[in-house]
């Protein structure tokens, strides 16, 4: 078996949305460009869901210094999970559609270039976030969520599978659901909020490259935790507008809290709950950041985009930059 070096990790079926296709890189487009950059250890194709993890575990137990997740947002979470705690760093050639870890970590979206952002080696280490409903728990790299966008993500993912008789039960969703009373706790501190969503970001950017948390930083040592009300559907167009283009949302319905504990309980409906776009469960539901605990490649900021890095790095990875 391999050991040590750089290990690709290629997801063939990345670059689908709802079933049609909107990346066209092939694998050895991929191996080829990151190849030119860094010795390839291993390149490993990906199977079945979850194998991205399996591959990265092996990665990190072969004593590798780097795995590159290419890929969606979905390759990228697998691969990230595996690496959560470990020295290991992790790279992202982005193949997919949304590839919301790759806009916050300023990696261009073509291909040679985020090859090249690889080949730098310039590093950050990411807070990572452990969402927990009963006896589910998961990782998340992005945002979790209580409320509206948790619904959301439970019919579209079904629709980015290819379902679109799901698409009639989202706008019945969408027409009929109205914030609902809760309490949060952040940090100790806790509080009975009306909410339309309640939004644990660690990055600004989730699901349909929404920026649900404009100001959100992935190193900061906290959450971005944001209450939103919605009165109306109206309020609810602005608001989803706002988040399309990346603006911050300056209204009294939202509020933003920080903090690195954050604990949400239903008052009378339990509430559905995501991590990453996950279904994780119901409420009650805890979010606990993990500082530091992701090593991951990143780029400079992209044109345009929110700048998710509290400091950007301006060197090399000493220990990681290739000989």
């Amino acid at each position: 078996m391999a050991t040590g070096g750089a290990w690709l990790v290629l997801n063939p079926g990345a670059g689908r949305k709802a079933g049609l296709p909107t990346n066209m890189v092939t694998p050895e487009q991929a191996r080829q460009a990151l190849a030119r950059c860094c010795a390839l250890a291993a390149v490993r194709l990906t199977e079945h869901k979850g194998h991205a993890t399996e591959i990265a575990r092996e990665a990190v137990a072969a004593g590798a210094d780097l795995v590159v997740a290419g890929g969606g947002d979905g390759t990228v979470h697998e691969v990230a999970r595996a690496l959560v705690g470990t020295p290991v760093t992790l790279g992202v050639l982005p193949l997919g559609s949304m590839m919301n870890i790759a806009r916050a970590l300023g990696i261009p979206r073509e291909l040679e270039a985020a090859a090249e952002v690889i080949r730098e080696r310039r590093t950050v280490h990411m807070d990572v976030g452990l969402a927990s409903t009963g006896r589910a728990q998961s990782y998340f790299f992005e945002t979790a969520g209580v409320g509206f966008d948790a619904g959301i993500f439970a019919y579209g993912n079904q629709i980015d599978a290819g379902n679109w008789r799901a698409l009639l039960p989202l706008l019945r969703f969408m027409l009929r659901y109205r914030q609902r009373p809760a309490y949060l706790t952040v940090d100790g501190r806790r509080a009975l909020v009306r909410a339309f969503m309640i939004t644990v970001a660690i990055c600004p950017f989730t699901g349909a490259g929404m920026a649900v948390a404009p100001q959100a930083k992935i190193d900061d040592g906290q959450f971005d935790v944001l209450v939103r009300e919605c009165r109306g559907r109206v309020e609810l167009l602005r608001l989803a507008f706002a988040m399309k283009l990346a603006q911050q949302v300056c209204s009294p319905l939202t509020r933003t809290l920080r903090g690195a504990v954050v604990e949400v309980e239903h008052v009378r409906k339990r509430l559905m709950v995501h991590s990453d776009g996950r279904i994780l469960g119901r409420t009650p539901a805890r979010f606990e950041l993990l500082p530091a605990a992701l090593k991951v490649i990143v780029g400079p900021p992209q044109p345009g985009q929110p700048t998710a890095i509290t400091t950007l790095p301006t060197r090399f990875d000493a220990a990681a930059r290739p000989q």
